[in-house]
């Protein structure tokens, strides 16, 4: 087995990151490192871990694990995440958990929890500008100037409605507790087929999430704006693309999946109450 560790560029991500290249080099496993890494470490240049490693170790928070699948979603690469950030729900391991769950992915008793991904097209006058999977998001939004963004929305070949908002949330049921959750959408339990649609701060008070079933097709148009009007398609908070009225994209269920270690002691209830805080009282 070849393991690849990738980190946020935090001091404290790298230090376990390096603490944790030398356990798995103990054990006589090879180990790949970002390149950001290495130089922290002071070695020499490795293939990179999204390319060549069997397992990613992913140390940071839920946008270092989006980064990490971003760069590894061709390969479907087994992604353990060890938290080091805010507020994660993909990194359930903490950092003095981290050998113990090494232990446990060796000894073969975790489970591996395949996530549903999103294939996100923009096309802009007949022509494909990006293609993109995407765990959590796909987002709409306005930049600095303070107008409202007319966004048609439609499923296959059936018109649903055209929002007047700040924007337009299409998530998957792993981001339903990301960008959706603080815009008031709902949670959606991962295992679930769907597809969540949540304005952002919409004219019609009236304007709530729709669900949808993920074997549809999304279609959105953007009715409104011009290049100087500063709105922008950011795919998992990791690329952005500036909009124009008239830009189609096109949101569906994609080939890959992401693959996310989990153990069978935390179950995703449990991380819920733990990082929303619903056992407080």
């Amino acid at each position: 087995m070849i393991f690849g560790i990738i980190c946020k560029e935090d001091i404290g991500a790298l230090n376990l990151a390096g603490r944790v290249r030398e356990w798995v080099r103990a054990k006589g496993y090879e180990c790949l490192v970002e390149d950001h890494l290495g130089r922290h470490l002071g070695i020499s240049h490795t293939d990179p871990p999204w390319e060549k490693a069997d397992l990613l170790v992913v140390i940071g928070g839920d946008g270092t694990i989006l980064r990490a699948i971003w760069m590894s979603a061709g390969r479907q690469i087994p992604i353990l995440g060890v938290h080091m950030g805010y507020l994660g729900f993909l990194t359930e391991v903490t950092e003095d958990e981290v050998y113990v769950a090494l232990e446990a992915v060796l000894a073969g008793k975790f489970v591996q929890e395949e996530r549903a991904m999103f294939e996100s097209t923009l096309i802009r006058e007949g022509r494909t500008i990006t293609s993109q999977h995407v765990l959590n998001d796909v987002v709409i939004n306005k930049g600095a100037l303070a107008r409202i963004i007319d966004i048609e929305v439609w499923t296959d070949s059936t018109f649903i409605t055209c929002y007047r908002a700040d924007g337009l949330i299409v998530s998957t049921p792993t981001g339903s507790t990301a960008y959706n959750l603080a815009t008031g959408g709902p949670i959606v339990h991962p295992q679930v087929d769907a597809i969540i649609l949540t304005p952002i701060c919409p004219h019609v008070l009236s304007n709530r999430s729709i669900i949808l079933p993920d074997s549809q097709e999304v279609i959105i148009v953007i009715k409104s704006g011009k290049q100087s009007d500063n709105i922008y398609l950011t795919l998992d908070g990791q690329r952005g693309f500036p909009l124009v009225a008239e830009d189609r994209l096109i949101v569906k269920r994609g080939h890959y999946k992401a693959n996310i270690l989990r153990f069978p002691q935390r179950d995703y209830f449990e991380i819920l109450r733990t990082k929303l805080g619903w056992q407080e009282r």
